[in-house]
């Protein structure tokens, strides 16, 4: 097989930097107004934002412990099929080849062209959502040492254009109110719209452990895959509830009520329509990481079945710059389908819901990792506390989810079901041909 020498490339920024772009996708800038819009206050708001960035940081802990024992890429599908069982190992890879890679790269093109459409009426918004998934996935299909400095690159002015907008925000709007943290509904946390509101808010983290997908093209991955999970997590939380802050001390809450572009909205109220179109144009870019992150890391999955004869193995083989191109273009093609055929909003819960069932089993795992004495290095602090609090609300969170929203969860079961139906046909095949 080509491209064997070390893969072993990527530092601990490098790794920061594919967590932090992973993160700060299209929920940060399209899920607030869907949360007034079900009834939520500012405070209630804020105080989601929050849970979900302390959820983000017990899972980046668990994961942190699992990839720095199991330094090697794949993320859920290894660490479950190698210490649970390679049936739902199986599931979970293909959960995040549809669900964990391909749909959000398709969510996140979508969301960028449709910020661009707030400035260009017809902007054709599901072709240029294409155009954009293309030109990444030929760019890191071709080398990860290049592909690592342009998402670099890319991180940063995200980080700088987020923090810009926050100051913007602060320096011109009104002054902020304690109102906005204090306005809370404790009767409202404990109801099915609550939970979905968390769905969408584990949406918008998804990508803290984004790093534990490229294990094995990690430097050092026992201690640097750990840090870059942890310091992408904890500064994406911090912009995540100041962007939040500075939307709600905008505009009052219930102008938000619905609204998919909430920072074009509150860029209008602030600056007018000229502001809004900046902004609009300036998210749209930012979005740009989001996309070339997710299409960085999720190829490394496929790669890790394949090697496990699971997926074709076609899809192991590498180019000669180490990087598993056919897997790459395996995901351009079935992003680019969703792109082309999937609503939005549809895709939100869709996502939520079925990644939060692996990403339960993944941290799950840590039980039994320290169990059998696997887990030499210790970093998820507060074990047991930490992944039973993880567990514990997102099992919360999807059977909420599965009551409010039963069609777009049936979507994710139904997904469940083809990959294990698939699973059945590999090892059949496979016991057929070693008999």
């Amino acid at each position: 097989m080509r491209g064997n020498r070390n893969r072993r490339v990527i530092g601990v920024y490098s790794g920061t930097a594919l967590v932090i772009s992973t993160m700060i996708g299209t929920g940060i800038f399209t899920t607030t107004g869907l949360m007034v819009e079900m009834g939520a206050r500012s405070g209630d708001i804020l105080l989601a934002w929050l849970l979900g960035g302390l959820l983000a940081l017990c899972g980046a802990l668990c994961y942190g412990e699992l990839g720095a024992n199991m330094p090697e890429s794949g993320a859920e599908y290894y660490y479950i099929s190698r210490v649970l069982h390679p049936s739902l190992g199986f599931l979970s890879g293909w959960v995040s080849l549809i669900v964990g890679f391909s749909a959000p790269i398709a969510a996140a093109s979508m969301a960028m062209h449709i910020y661009v459409a707030q400035v260009f009426s017809d902007w054709p918004v599901r072709l240029m959502a294409v155009v954009t998934i293309l030109i990444f996935s030929v760019l890191h299909a071709y080398d990860l040492r290049l592909g690592a400095r342009v998402q670099m690159a890319l991180a940063l002015l995200k980080i700088i254009l987020i923090i810009s907008f926050i100051a913007g925000v602060f320096i011109t709007g009104p002054r902020p109110q304690i109102e906005v943290v204090t306005a809370i509904t404790p009767d409202f946390w404990f109801t099915s719209s609550y939970a979905v509101i968390l769905v969408f808010i584990a949406f918008a983290y998804a990508g803290w452990n984004a790093a534990a997908y490229i294990g094995a093209e990690i430097i050092n991955a026992g201690k640097n895959l750990p840090r870059a999970l942890l310091l992408g997590t904890l500064t994406v939380t911090a912009l995540y509830i100041l962007v939040n802050f500075a939307y709600l001390s905008a505009v009052p809450t219930e102008h938000l009520a619905g609204v998919e572009s909430v920072a074009n909205t509150v860029s209008i109220a602030l600056w007018g329509t000229t502001g809004g179109t900046l902004i609009s144009l300036l998210i749209a870019f930012g979005l740009v990481s989001t996309v070339s992150a997710m299409i960085i890391a999720g190829p490394r999955v496929s790669e890790a079945m394949a090697k496990d004869s699971l997926f074709p193995r076609a899809l192991a083989q590498l180019n000669q710059q180490g990087v598993p191109s056919l897997a790459v273009f395996l995901q351009a093609l079935i992003a680019t389908v969703i792109a082309l055929t999937a609503t939005f909003g549809a895709l939100l819960i869709y996502i939520g819901f079925t990644l939060n069932i692996f990403a339960a089993l993944a941290v799950f795992t840590v039980f039994r990792t320290r169990k059998k004495g696997i887990s030499s290095i210790r970093v998820c602090r507060g074990y047991p506390l930490t992944p039973l609090v993880f567990l514990i609300f997102t099992i919360w969170m999807t059977v909420w989810s599965i009551k409010s929203q039963p069609l777009s969860t049936l979507s994710g079961l139904g997904t469940l079901v083809i990959g294990y139906l698939i699973y059945l046909v590999y090892t059949y095949r496979m016991k057929k041909g070693s008999a």
